[in-house]
């Protein structure tokens, strides 16, 4: 077996435990959202509101993505009744852009911050469904673009 082939099915092997064990930063669903960070989460869900009118707002996860010192804002947020996206909302020394946006789960969405590769910028995985279908996908940011750097499944739950 070469040793590419090796380390990509244990990053295969690890996502999967990951993904399992459900552990990982709790995810904000913006109804329930209520954690002590209020200041900071609003300015950029405001940000996401006023560039994207009429969009309902899912989940959201705020973390530092692109290895700032600021947390910038993961958002999943309802496009139609069985179509979903995200984006992220960054935070670039207190002016805010939003990232390209990509195709989500439509149901049991989740969001959880990992180092993967032990150097920045950090990066996140979104799991979820759409009826039976389960999927996930391993993104990060590189500038201004969300980039999908591996995943299983998420054709099937978009």
């Amino acid at each position: 077996m070469s040793r590419h082939k090796f380390f990509q099915g244990l990053l295969v092997c690890l996502s999967w435990v990951i993904l399992a064990s459900g552990c990982g930063a709790g995810n904000d669903r913006a109804v329930l959202h209520a954690d002590g960070d209020i200041a900071r989460g609003d300015e950029l869900l405001r940000y996401f509101e006023a560039t994207h009118p009429g969009k309902e707002v899912i989940v959201f996860e705020r973390a530092d993505l692109n290895n700032d010192q600021t947390d910038d804002l993961i958002v999943i947020f309802r496009e139609s009744k069985e179509k979903n996206s995200m984006l992220v909302v960054m935070d670039l020394a207190g002016s805010y852009q939003c990232t390209n946006e990509v195709p989500a789960p439509v149901s049991n969405q989740t969001i959880q911050i990992r180092d993967i590769d032990q150097r920045p910028p950090v990066e996140f995985i979104v799991q979820g469904t759409k009826g039976a279908s389960f999927g996930y996908a391993i993104y990060r940011v590189e500038g201004l673009l969300l980039e999908d750097l591996f995943g299983e499944g998420m054709e099937d739950c978009c």
